[in-house]
């Protein structure tokens, strides 16, 4: 971005001077006020119309509020919302323009202009009094295609283009129709989605056989010859001519444009490119119609998940602390979508020792985030209660079973830190992933007695492994979406990688960072297939 001054520069017949502006923070009013910066006396032009201003290192223009608004390149600005300009930019105040201009316009290619033609005469053109049907045609081509651009929905867009179709083909009746099933033949389901007049479908039927015939892709009239197999059908209905065009969209038939005439005599030949060019205009603006709503439906999902995610990490908790007598340092880095990993470290008010606990819900998405959140709360109530680990992982799993939909589960570790004892209690439900990092940087894999996931069958009990802690010792927990990673080529990070990046580490953070970087690096991806947590512990009393 630059900080250069900048002239607005009036074009046309607009009756201002070029007015030089410097990035001194003050603001730029244009309007008719006697007092504006730039003034444009016209009754068109509101008081105070419009400001610029420098501001965070680029200039910004503002409509403020104006009677009649202000456009940049030909789009309306949104009144009191700031909009950043590039050189080269078009401000419309109506009747008159200005250029934003920065000095940066050296690739334009200038038109020289002379004075030798200044003896002619100028003649005003006038357009003829009688139209001719292919003006009439571009016409209604030029005025519906601001209409059909501006429409917000499926129904508007069919409605207009119907009614233009039956204006500048002059037949009596114009129909938008899509088949509803694979099919094009006898049987197949067809919707009406646009139609003008309205109720016009209800005096006369279609010709299946010339929507059949245009599902090919290209245009198709009914024939006067009756070997034509839709021509007898047809006619019996009192229909005189009919012609279909097929509605594109990329390189497939989305619908089909069909009008027909049943009174006086229509030249469908003629009228061919005036048809087709609205069954293009249709397709192109359908397409964008379907482009803004995936946006919407995107934004909508974005943010949805972007909310999710926040209560997802206030759930997790601090990525640093100390809870009695542990300490950690942890890290949860989200998957491409929201996913379902828990971490937690309690300490309760009844029992001696620390609970930390990890795991991850099954799936991906909204619903398994929700019910990452309602298994913490329990978990939390429970172990604020004083139940102890063996019990509390017992009864989560009924929990998870009982609300939890028809195949969703959660593997799950808890482990009751004794620090006096210097002991861990181990309770696995399908989790398996640990380590432990002594005080020198030597890396043991821990082998656990594990049961299943929880969530899977209620009231199962589950074995406790206990393994003991010396001196300086860290336990690193973490999630499968790190072990279960893969790469471009397929393969799996696994657990025998993460022993080979902890090699070495001497502290809780640098254990959480070397793990980062090897899936970093392993990856290579922005965004991992699952969440990843990693959470390294030791006991407060070894901190030197």
């Amino acid at each position: 971005m630059s900080n250069e001054s900048c002239t607005l520069v009036p074009l046309g017949s607009c009756p201002a001077s070029a007015l030089q502006l410097q990035p001194d923070g003050k603001t730029c009013i244009i309007g008719r006020s006697a007092g504006a910066s730039l003034r444009l006396d016209h009754q068109s032009i509101s008081r105070q119309h419009a400001s610029l201003i420098f501001l965070n290192g680029r200039w910004a223009i503002t409509d403020l509020g104006s009677r009649h608004g202000t456009t940049l390149n030909g789009v309306s600005l949104e009144a009191r919302v700031p909009m950043p300009l590039r050189s080269g930019d078009r401000i419309g105040m109506n009747p008159w323009s200005l250029r934003f201009d920065m000095g940066q316009n050296e690739g334009a290619t200038i038109v020289q202009s002379s004075a030798m033609d200044s003896g002619g005469t100028v003649i005003v053109m006038a357009p003829s009094k009688e139209k001719s049907q292919a003006q009439i045609q571009l016409d209604l081509l030029m005025t519906s295609s601001v209409s059909i651009y501006a429409a917000t929905t499926e129904v508007e867009i069919v409605t207009e283009v119907a009614k233009v179709c039956v204006e500048g083909t002059k037949c009596e009746r114009a129909l938008i129709v899509r088949f509803l099933d694979s099919g094009v033949g006898v049987g197949s389901r067809m919707e009406l989605i646009g139609e003008w007049p309205e109720g016009s479908l209800k005096n006369r039927p279609v010709s299946r056989t010339l929507l059949s015939a245009a599902a090919k892709g290209k245009p198709v009239r009914l024939s006067e010859d009756d070997s034509f197999g839709a021509a007898q059908s047809i006619v019996g209905t009192g229909v005189n001519g009919a012609a279909c065009i097929p509605i594109m969209m990329d390189s497939s038939v989305e619908a089909y444009l069909y009008f027909d005439h049943f009174q006086g005599k229509v030249n469908y030949e003629e009228v061919l490119s005036f048809s087709q060019a609205i069954g293009r205009w249709t397709g192109l603006s359908l397409m964008k119609l379907q482009r803004f709503e995936l946006e919407s439906r995107q934004r909508e999902l974005l943010e949805e998940l972007a909310a999710a995610r926040q209560v997802q990490e206030r759930m997790m908790g601090a990525t640093a602390g100390n809870q009695g007598d542990v300490v950690w340092a942890m890290c949860s880095i989200p998957g491409q979508v929201v996913a379902g990993d828990i971490f937690g470290v309690h300490r309760s008010s009844t029992q001696l020792g620390v609970t930390v606990f990890l795991g991850d819900v099954s799936g991906k998405g909204l619903g398994p985030g929700l019910l990452m959140a309602a298994i913490t709360a329990h978990l939390e109530a429970q172990l604020s209660a004083g139940i102890r680990a063996g019990k509390a992982i017992c009864d989560l799993s009924n929990f998870v079973s009982s609300r939890a939909v028809s195949g969703q589960f959660a593997t799950f570790v808890m482990a009751e830190v004794d620090a006096a004892a210097r002991k861990i209690n181990f309770f696995d439900a399908g989790h398996g992933y640990y380590c432990v990092v002594d005080r020198v940087g030597n890396v043991k894999l821990i082998d656990v007695d594990g049961g299943i996931p929880i969530g899977v069958v209620e009231d199962f009990l589950y074995e406790t492994t206990e393994i003991s802690l010396a001196k300086g010792d860290r336990l690193i927990l973490y999630s499968d979406g790190l072990a279960e990673e893969r790469n471009d080529e397929g393969k799996m990070l696994g657990p025998d990688r993460v022993a080979a990046a902890l090699a070495g580490s001497l502290t809780c953070e640098d254990d959480v960072n070397r793990l980062t970087e090897l899936l970093k690096a392993f990856a290579k991806n922005v965004k991992y297939a699952d969440d990843v947590t990693i959470a390294s512990l030791m006991l407060a009393a070894d901190i030197v």
